[in-house]
């Protein structure tokens, strides 16, 4: 009976003490679980299959990347003996291109592609002043000249309505086309060398646009009763301050690209205040090239909370979380001194897909 106790005893302090370590270990590291199941981030790009100086990119229904290949960088115009250009297409689960769109002889660039809901490729033409659109079901081109001459359309963005708006980034308006009725409408902006440039739509079908010229620098909303509203980024102006491209995250709110400024903004709707920063906060991330500067342009949020982004100069991409805290995850693209501009978008499975213009590449990040 003796024995039994003994052994009893010495079976439950063995017991006891591999709870105890167990309950020091979890202590120590109580994030094991987590790290264990975190996934880096993997990038791999692809060769452009013909012409140079990829660019703006979109998806269609079938989740199939399209990307712009104007074949020229233009400053913001290219030589007018530059061939139109073309638009290729990727097939992400093949990791395979699978067409080629040459524009025909009289169409000029696309830089930025948007499509509609009917599935037709709209595209703004700042090299010939118009706006262009591509019909896949009848494999058919079209376009309308912009009403004001040499107004440079850039970045486009299609409403809940079936509207086609865009920026004019010579003109300072932006532009709204009606599909149905073949006609324009444009707005100007109060400054006069605003310079719009990137441009997008909310969940209420307000249209959100950026003022691009560092002496400006504002953040803007065309609202869908027709009021344009602008809101400061900083009570002073910067020369570094050039916002470029605009998203708008899940809760409503707006984020940009600031260009020269080495960071990303965002406006809180609810704070917003038109005619003043309110709301607004700036986040900056370290340059890895002090020496390269830094041009943030393409940007885009995922469904796990996180805005996306690239810089040409530094030749990385990145992410920051959308609630505003944490810190810059960034990474280096696959293909260095790659120059990824404005063509970053993620996708509806989270991959993070942008342009590496000068070396002519399609890149995946996943």
């Amino acid at each position: 009976m003796l024995q039994s106790r003994i052994v009893l005893r010495y079976f439950l302090v063995f017991l006891t003490l591999i709870v105890c370590v167990t309950l020091t270990l979890e202590a120590v590291h109580p994030s094991f679980a987590q790290h264990s199941t975190t996934k880096a981030v993997t990038a791999a790009d692809f060769y452009v299959p013909s012409g140079i100086d990829p660019w703006g990119t979109t998806f269609d229904s079938s989740s199939n990347v399209w990307l712009a290949v104007p074949g020229c960088d233009p400053s913001p115009t290219c030589n007018t003996n530059t061939p139109p250009g073309k638009i290729e297409v990727f097939n992400p689960s093949t990791s395979s291109w699978t067409q080629t769109l040459q524009l025909p002889k009289g169409y000029a660039q696309a830089l930025f592609l948007a499509f509609d809901k009917t599935g037709r490729l709209w595209f703004p033409a700042p090299m010939s002043n118009a706006l262009e659109m591509y019909n896949p079901t009848y494999h058919t081109f079209h376009k309308w000249t912009v009403p004001t001459p040499n107004s440079l359309p850039w970045d486009v963005a299609i409403d809940h309505k079936g509207k086609v708006w865009f920026t004019e980034h010579a003109s300072n308006k932006i532009g709204r086309f009606d599909p149905a009725t073949h006609t324009f409408t444009e707005i100007a902006t109060p400054a006069p060398n605003s310079m719009p440039y990137g441009i997008t739509v909310d969940a209420n079908n307000n249209i959100w646009f950026t003022e691009n010229n560092s002496s400006v620098a504002l953040i803007a909303n065309y609202t869908s009763t027709g009021q344009l509203l602008e809101y400061k980024i900083r009570n002073t102006t910067d020369s570094g301050l050039t916002p470029h491209l605009i998203t708008i995250d899940h809760n409503g709110n707006v984020w940009w690209s600031e260009g020269f400024a080495a960071a990303i903004g965002e406006l809180n709707v609810a704070q917003a205040v038109p005619g003043t920063n309110k709301g607004v906060s700036e986040y900056f991330y370290s340059l890895g090239c002090n020496t390269c500067g830094a041009h943030t342009s393409g940007i885009s949020i995922d469904s796990n909370g996180n805005v996306w982004f690239d810089d040409s100069l530094q030749s990385i991409f990145g992410s920051f979380p959308v609630n505003g805290t944490g810190s810059f995850s960034t990474y280096n693209t696959p293909t260095t001194n790659s120059h990824p501009h404005d063509g970053l978008n993620v996708d509806g499975q989270n991959r993070i897909w942008f342009d590496e213009e000068f070396a002519n590449k399609l890149a995946e990040a996943v």
